[in-house]
């Protein structure tokens, strides 16, 4: 009998390199060009296999890998290590939920996952991969019931659209779905592992609502390091990304990530791309500053500098990408037009009060 190669050994152990040669059988058209976030993710996945992880969080911006390597790669590694688990992954539409069931189907069929893991043969219907030594994948869309079902392994894949998210009752449905039917279903609740995979839609998304809970791990990636990263491997090896960087520099450069700000705004740009969900949609001013008043103003006159208005997607591309006027001293606060206005005219009584000298007024009306 031939003795495996090295390679394959490495393949049916190591869940980055798996991952890595199940996109290239996958997707043979386009090249892998940047991995080293691909290593990141596997890591922690593999964290969740080896027990050392029970609750997992992966943010990443769109189009990054990351349902390649949650669910897609590594449902099929779990299979292959131990064709009895049994693994529930659950998507936000039924759609996504049928394709992430294309693609591990063709990856079990794919001739060298085959040499890797013989074992894997498996019987498939709608909405489930079943294998002869029953283990298997159900596939479902988020709000369907799973009573009656078990699973060692739960993965849920972008779990809300971004413009449902803005809906409190669609958003709230989600979390309400998740706590009465994800982790009811853990077999082993000690043991057992959930994965969250999603680009962050929102404030109070799922990622938000199971943070509460205080129990996970979280690799949060965004499109550029907004800081330094480092992120320490369990093989001891350490992997650096500088502030300013991007994480897909081959096919997502500064230039592009710009241009993307400017075409789906601040707020879109903030949760999906950096992971950071701000207040809400509309809210395109930053905050309001002090200028000094001019020496010779007095009560009526214009206002001058003392106000400005500064765009939300000003201080970002500045913030992030080094671009434009830094905002002069800002508190950084989204305020919607009737909060500025509001806002312009306490500056207005200040100033007011100030140029007059009368201090018991300015105090009086709280200013």
């Amino acid at each position: 009998m031939m003795r495996d190669s090295i390679h394959e050994r490495l393949y049916r152990t190591d869940l980055a390199s798996f991952t890595k040669l199940a996109f290239n059988e996958l997707h043979s058209q386009h090249a892998l060009d940047t991995s080293w976030h691909i290593d990141v993710m596997a890591d922690a996945l593999q964290g969740c296999l080896d027990r050392r992880t029970s609750r997992l969080i992966l943010n990443a911006p769109p189009r990054s890998f990351k349902s390649h390597c949650a669910s897609v790669a590594t449902v099929v590694f779990a299979l292959g290590r131990d064709p009895t688990c049994k693994i529930i992954v659950g998507a936000g539409t039924r759609g996504l939920a049928a394709e992430l069931q294309r693609r591990a189907i063709a990856l079990m069929r794919n001739q060298r996952c085959r040499a890797l893991f013989p074992h894997l043969r498996p019987t498939v219907t709608l909405g489930e991969i079943v294998l002869p030594h029953g283990g298997g994948i159900l596939y479902t869309a988020v709000g369907q019931s799973l009573i009656g079902r078990g699973a060692d392994l739960i993965v849920i894949d972008d779990p809300i659209s971004p413009h449902r998210a803005q809906d409190d009752a669609e958003r709230e449905g989600v979390n309400a779905w998740y706590d009465a039917e994800i982790v009811p279903r853990l077999n082993d609740k000690s043991g057992g592992a959930i994965i969250l995979v999603m680009q962050r839609v929102h404030r109070d998304d799922l990622t938000a609502h199971v943070r509460k809970s205080g129990v996970w791990t979280e690799v949060v990636l965004p499109a550029i390091a907004l800081k330094d990263e480092a992120w320490r491997l369990h093989e001891r090896r350490t992997v650096i990304r500088r502030k300013g960087e991007p994480l897909l520099p081959d096919r997502e450069g500064q230039e592009i990530l710009t241009a993307i700000l400017h075409e789906v705004g601040a707020y879109n740009f903030r949760a999906q791309y950096l992971q950071q969900p701000s207040r809400a949609p509309g809210l395109e001013r930053v905050g309001w500053f002090w200028a000094p008043r001019p020496p010779d103003w007095q009560p009526g006159m214009s206002m001058g500098g003392a106000f400005r208005k500064v765009r939300e997607i000003d201080a970002l591309e500045f913030e992030v990408f080094g671009v434009g006027e830094p905002p002069p001293h800002t508190s950084k606060i989204p305020y919607s037009d009737a909060e500025w206005e509001a806002h312009a005219i306490i500056q207005q009584r200040r100033l007011v009060a100030e140029a007059q000298g009368d201090r018991s007024r300015l105090e009086a009306q709280g200013l």
